[in-house]
């Protein structure tokens, strides 16, 4: 009696709230309570009966989140000459809805809602009901499912504003969901281009993250008439294996935290097993799938740092993009598993945005870590061309080197009667350095070398800019390559004979120079062109010990 007597008063209390609440808010809507339903029950027929049928049923604190069947009801009262209202369950998916709007006027409106129903609106249960201001109404609602993803809450609205916000929320929506579906698809694209493995993770879990999230507002039902409640968990579950995957790479987990590395293997396959849960314990999945996504994100969020802390700067992004999906999911998860109260409405769609935001910032992550790949390869390319310039160089004389020369030699030069332009192959060879080294040392020897250079260097100078061909090489300890056009051939002969005329007979007489030409027309490959070379070489030589020897004879 105590009991009818407090609701009583309660109800009464709804009716005659104060003029000051009512210019407040448009419809007043008083505490709702909860009873379990039973496959028998009935909604109440009238508007007095309500209390008494209240009075049968066994009231409860909450609906358990393993899903079931459950009546909801709650004193309702309008506070404006609106007559279009409408009435909703929100913060929850539900298989089943049904609304009795019970008035103090006799009057008495029925909707069937849910899932599977047609939908008035976007992305919600609601109903368009008709309330006038001065009546109160008992909204009944019976609510089943095999589970509830929160608690679900009454919500009454004037028709036209709730119509706003079913369109505003719309638009989040719709915009999250494209901009999911655009990272999706470009960080595949990126991974056929370049395969690199991360990108095909990210690219899973970001497509994983909106089917999910495309199955709990409804999209595939409300564009396809999909209806398939076994898998919208099976997404969400497969969240952490994919992103798990991605941030092992991303982070390069096994070499900077092994530890870590494993562990987080060892949450990929607990989720892994997980899977089939989504279909064959649908009553429990939201739980499930809760449980192991709080534990994702606390285990991502320790291995950002971790590898932040061990120099490895992209994890900023990392971290970053991780801290725009922890916030609404400390908020949200614990709510989801029955463990606090709601902290705040449409929850799905705070997780959405954070979620997004998480993508679109993982995707800098991604790109950042290209721009040090990059920047990377870029400064091994330079590396790798110093250490290609230095291999080609002779450190004494810094001339391009015997490799160098092989290497020109092998870009495709014509020979024989293909060569359209003739060219000259002068071999230069100093002859007596073993005998200036007994006798001086080899610090002596090394400047005879580099003065020679010199002067070669000074012919190659003259006739660079004629032909891109022409460079003097030193392949050897003593001696020297130079190639060039055919007519420039005799310069080169001339600034040999300067060199032994005024440079090594002035000051190291035990050395003398000596050269041999070929031409490129008169050879078929640059094998050949050097080996004729080194014969009209020797055969220099040949007659320049004959005269030398002549003229020996001719002084006894």
């Amino acid at each position: 009696m105590l009991i009818k007597i407090m609701r009583l008063l309660l109800l009464l209390s709804v009716f005659i709230y104060s003029d000051v609440s009512y210019a407040r808010q448009a419809a007043v809507i008083e505490q709702t309570f909860i009873f379990n339903a039973e496959a028998e029950d009935e909604a109440p027929k009238d508007f007095l009966q309500t209390i008494s049928w209240m009075d049968s049923k066994e009231k409860l604190n909450r609906v358990s989140l393993s899903g079931g069947d459950y009546w909801m009801v709650s004193a309702v009262k309008v506070n404006n000459y609106n007559t279009r209202w409408t009435v909703n369950v929100k913060n929850s998916i539900i298989e089943s809805v049904d609304y009795w709007l019970i008035g103090e006027d006799s009057s008495t409106q029925y909707f069937h809602s849910g899932y599977y129903a047609p939908y008035e609106f976007l992305f919600d249960y609601a109903r368009s009901v008709e309330m006038s201001i001065g009546v109160n109404y008992w909204l009944v609602t019976r609510v089943n499912s095999r589970y509830f993803s929160s608690q679900p809450k009454l919500q009454v609205e004037v028709y036209k504003e709730h119509q706003r916000q079913s369109d505003i929320y719309a638009l989040f929506i719709i915009l999250c969901i494209g901009g999911l579906i655009f990272i999706a698809l470009y960080n595949g694209i990126i991974f056929v281009s370049i395969r690199d493995r991360a990108f095909l993770y990210y690219a899973c879990y970001v497509l994983c993250y909106l089917i999910g999230w495309a199955l709990t507002f409804h999209l595939p039902a409300h564009l396809f008439d999909f209806h398939d409640l076994e898998i919208h968990h099976l997404f969400f579950i497969g969240l952490p294996i994919f992103n798990i995957l991605f941030y092992i790479h991303f982070l390069q987990l096994q070499d900077l935290s092994p530890k870590l590395y494993r562990l987080s293997l060892g949450l990929m396959w607990l989720c892994i097993i997980a899977l089939p849960t989504s279909m064959y314990l649908v009553s429990y999945t939201a739980i499930i799938a809760s449980v192991l996504i709080m534990l994702w994100i606390a285990l991502a969020m320790f291995c950002g740092n971790v590898c932040l802390l061990k120099g490895f700067h992209p994890a900023r992004y990392f971290l970053l993009a991780f801290s725009c999906l922890l916030l609404p999911a400390v908020l949200i998860l614990p709510g989801n598993m029955g463990l606090t109260p709601d902290f705040f409405d449409n929850a799905e769609l705070a997780t959405l945005v954070g979620g997004a935001a998480d993508a679109l910032l993982l995707s800098f992550a991604l790109a950042y870590k290209i721009r040090l790949l990059s920047e990377e390869k870029e400064r091994h390319i330079e590396i790798l061309e110093v250490a290609r310039k230095n291999a080609r160089t002779d450190k004494l004389t810094g001339l391009p080197n015997r490799f160098a020369f092989d290497e020109s030699m092998l870009k495709g030069l014509p020979f024989g009667a293909h060569a359209s332009k003739q060219l000259c192959l002068t071999l230069v060879s100093l002859e007596g350095l073993p005998l200036l080294t007994r006798k001086l040392g080899h610090n002596e020897v090394d400047k005879v070398i580099c003065g020679v250079a010199d002067s070669l260097r000074q012919v190659y100078e003259h006739i660079d800019a004629e032909c891109e061909l022409n460079n003097t090489y030193r392949i050897a300890d003593n001696s020297f390559v130079i190639v060039c056009d055919a007519e420039l051939s005799h310069k080169i002969q001339l600034q040999v004979s300067r060199i032994q005329s005024s440079y090594l007979i002035d000051h190291y007489s035990d050395v003398s120079i000596h050269l041999g030409v070929s031409f490129n027309m008169d050879v078929n490959d640059s094998g050949q062109w050097l080996r004729q070379s080194e014969h009209d070489l020797y055969k220099n030589q040949s007659v320049k010990r004959r005269e030398r020897y002549v003229h020996s004879l001719g002084q006894l």
